[in-house]
This record gives structure tokens, sequence and C-alpha cells, in this order.
């Protein structure tokens, strides 16, 4: 090797060797100096989270199958995914829009856990499991609280309602509309004819709240009405197993009997001493009510009592007999067949399902023979209608009273719709 080639060689050597020092510095350096520390505020299982969310929308035109590729869930997993969503809901209802979260390992990068909205009150989450993958459905938590909708009536109380301001949802006012009309005053008030402008209101429901605040269920707790200078007033009450209203005496707002125990097209036959009987050909006593009705047509229980008979009744053919307070007793006659659980000893609530219009028995087509009896005598239906249900029992009514007057209290602290947050723990009880 020539001298001025041994230069440059001694030369490159040279350089080789001080970056190498240099390298060698920095690497003992970094080696002798400690890593530095976390911020204090952060914890130190945060430094480096085992996990990782992320998600996915489902784009138009695309499967879910092709959602969950992105996601690099192994083929077991979207399976699991794919069979637990089918069963708890229509496929053809899943919609673009629809968010696929996952959870990834920071260490190995493989999926953790997979979730989803089925609907506005559930989701579907699969974790690994042994073996596979476990698929539950969970329901979204929900939160009470109670709301206070006051107001006039100007043109009809619907109106009013949805009208009103102070941050209740419309659909939220739907709902209590339609609970005040089908469970509240039902029997005492009719909302289309009775309400005049000037008419005031005060409701106070309870709502299952959603994490993104809309209400899952709301039900009315105490209602103040006043109608023409009249008061009206309604206050939920549990007791003996159920929840009921009454006014603030403590008397039931419920009548005692339905009207009628079905929906029918119209009354074939009416209660009578005679009539000329359609299949034995001659007159005799008809001690009930004849409805004609479709065939399957629902039949509820007029009113609360036990199941003293359901079964074959001869001309009766598929026969239930109610045995209600005071002595009073009804029978639902021609039956195609009975709802489940409706047997001998059965206690039943008034507009229970116990059976299905038929033509059993002795019958020219479908329809419901109904009957009432009073201490073992056939009486007219439409006699017994202004009968109420019962009272509140003198062994509750110091409970009553206390949940009557936390909520007449929370009423009259609203002058307008508003929500009233502040009145939950005062009205949150088990009336």
């Amino acid at each position: 090797m020539s001298r001025p080639a041994r230069m440059i060689a001694a030369s490159a050597l040279c350089a080789l060797g001080a970056a190498l020092g240099v390298q060698r510095l920095a690497t003992l350096r970094a080696a002798e100096e400690p890593a530095p520390a976390a911020p204090a505020w952060l914890p130190a299982a945060q430094a480096r989270p085992a996990e990782l969310a992320f998600a996915d929308t489902l784009r138009r035109g695309e499967s879910l199958s092709q959602l969950l590729g992105r996601t690099q869930l192994d083929l077991d997993a979207t399976r699991a995914l794919l069979d637990q969503l089918t069963r708890v809901q229509d496929p053809r209802t899943v919609r673009p829009g629809l968010v696929v979260e996952y959870r990834r390992s920071t260490r190995t990068g493989a999926v953790r856990g997979v979730s989803t909205r089925l609907d506005a009150d559930r989701r579907l989450s699969l974790r690994p499991a042994a073996g596979g993958w476990d698929a539950r459905v969970e329901e979204v938590a929900v939160r009470a609280d109670t709301a206070v909708l006051a107001g006039s009536v100007r043109r009809s109380l619907y109106q009013a309602l949805m009208d009103g301001e102070g941050g209740v949802p419309r659909a939220e006012r739907q709902r209590v509309a339609d609970l005040l009309a089908d469970s509240v005053f039902p029997w005492q008030i009719d909302f289309s004819r009775d309400l005049r402008a000037g008419d005031t209101f005060r409701i106070l429901y309870e709502r299952m709240v959603r994490p993104d605040g809309s209400a899952r269920s709301s039900r009315i707790l105490a209602v103040q009405f006043d109608i023409g200078g009249r008061q009206h007033d309604a206050y939920r009450f549990h007791v003996d197993g159920a929840d009921e209203f009454y006014d603030g005496r403590g008397e039931s707002l419920k009548r005692a009997f339905l009207r009628a125990p079905l929906e029918f097209r119209r009354i074939s036959s009416v209660f009578s001493s005679g009539r000329f009987h359609p299949i034995l050909r001659r007159v005799r006593a008809h001690q009930g009510i004849d409805y004609a009705a479709g065939m399957g047509t629902p039949v509820r229980a007029v009113g609360d009592g036990v199941i003293a008979r359901a079964g074959w009744g001869g001309g009766y053919g598929n026969v239930v007999e109610i045995r209600h307070m005071r002595g009073y007793a009804s029978r639902y006659g021609h039956m195609r067949g009975f709802a489940p659980g409706i047997r001998p000893g059965v206690r039943v609530r008034q507009g229970q399902l116990i059976g299905y219009v038929g033509t059993t028995g002795l019958s020219t087509g479908p329809h419901l023979h109904y009957e009432f009896h009073m201490d073992g005598r056939p009486v007219d239906p439409s006699s017994i209608r202004s009968l109420t249900g019962a009272p509140i029992p003198d062994g509750d009514r110091v409970r009553f009273r206390a949940v009557r007057d936390g909520r007449s209290a929370a009423l009259e602290r609203v002058s307008g719709p508003r929500l009233a947050r502040r009145d939950t723990a005062r009205v949150r009880d088990r009336g």
C-alpha cells in the first residue's frame, strides 16, 4: 500500500474510532442516568396503558363483516359477534352509521374487546374467554330523576303539554300525555270534553334518564288539576304488591270493574230474563252479555280477583270464572283458549289477559259470553260500573300521607313547566 493510501486509511480509522468513542460514551451516560420520571399527576399504571380504544363506523354500501375486517378481529370473534347480533336484532335493521368500538393490547396488538350499541337501551359486548369469546347484551345504565310539567289549558291539555317550555323533550311530553289519559283519571275526566280554557294542571313524574340525557321510560307520581274551579288530585301509591292512584283522602281512583272485558265489534245479545236460544230452539234467560268479536280477540279480567275456574264448562265451552271483592264474580265463556298461567287459585289484576275469543260449547260463531254475579246471583254488568276500588288500608294510611305531602310540596313549588331535579330525593320512595 502506498504512503498516501496508508495515510487515508489511518485517518478513516481514527475518525471511526472517534465516532465509536462518542457513541460508547453516550451509551454509558444513558445507562448511568435514570429515565425521566412520569409526571406526578399521572399514575404509573397510566404511563403506558395496557389497551387503547378505537372506533369504526359502518359505511354506506358495506357489510358488517367488512367493517369487522378493518378491525383485524380474528375469525372466531367475528363469527361470535355476527351470531349474537342476529340473535338479538334483525340484520335488516342494521344501518350505515353503526359504530363498533374495540380495544387493542398495546403489547401484542391483539383485539381485547368489541362492543356495539343495539339500540338506545342495549349494548352488545364481546370479551375473550377460555376457548373463544364471551358475548353478552348489557342494559345501558340509567339514573332516576323527576320532572314537573305545569301550565294552563288554552285549547286542549295535549296542546298545552306539547307547547310547554322548560327543557322537557317533546317526545317525553307526548308520553306523559298518554299516561295521564290512560292510567290516572280514565273514569273521572274526559280530557277531550271536560277541560276548558284557563283550567290548570301540575304533573310530577319520574323519568329514567340515559347517559345522553334522553328518558327511557316515565311514570306519573302525582297530578293536580283545577277544572272549572273544582280540584282533582291523584297520587301513585304502592300497596298490596301493585301501584294504584288515590285521591288526597286515600280513596281509589280506579273503578272496581272495567266497562267491558274486550274490544268488541257489537253486542249481539244483552242481559235478559227471556231470549230465544239459537241452538236449543227455546226461550230461556240470558244471564249475561254476548260480545261479537273476531276469533282470537284478547279477553281481559274486568277486575282484581282470584281464578275460581278455568277449563271446560259444558255449554259455556272453555270458561274462566273469577272471584272478586265484596261477593262479586265474573264469568267468561266460549273462549278458544286460556292465557299462560291462568288456572284455579291464581290471582289476576284488572285488565290482565286471561284468554281469547272463540266459539266453543253452545255457540254459533266467535263471541264472548260475559256474566257478572253478586252473592251468587246473576246481575246486569252495567249496574256495577259506579263501584270504586278499595281505599288505602288503615295500616298504610300514615305512609300514604307522607308520600302525598311530599309530592304535593314538590308540585306546589313549581309555577311553570321545568325539570325539577332538586326534588328527586324527596319524591323518590316506595309510594
